[in-house]
């Protein structure tokens, strides 16, 4: 799965004004920072909810910006969680971790253009 779906990206910039991208991709970017600083820091109890609370804002916002491998991942991770999965399992915190970090690489790289 893409990390970048051009596409949503162009949608984005004809609904509300291509001048406009910038500034929301680098509060995505900012959001991103945050997710990893903060998850990078948690064990336990806190990381699982943590996890869920990220997973459920990720889900639309990864989807506005087309973010897709982020918003697919994010949405499994809320439907675990909602249907009573384990969340506190360092293969959980490693693979969000790796797609906040991916994404941020590449729309980094995009915003820069």
């Amino acid at each position: 799965m893409e990390l970048l779906d051009q596409s949503k990206i162009d949608r984005l910039a004809e609904e509300i004004g291509a001048e406009n991208v910038p500034l929301l991709l680098e509060i995505f970017l900012g959001e991103l920072q945050t997710y990893i600083t903060k998850l990078s820091q948690l064990e336990g109890q806190e990381q699982a909810l943590y996890l869920k609370e990220i997973s459920h804002a990720l889900k639309s916002s990864a989807a506005s910006f087309g973010a897709e491998a982020l918003r697919a991942h994010s949405a499994d991770v809320d439907s675990s969680a909602k249907s009573g999965g384990m969340l506190d399992s360092t293969d959980h915190k490693q693979q969000m971790l790796s797609l906040l970090s991916d994404t941020q690489q590449r729309y980094q790289g995009l915003y820069d253009q």
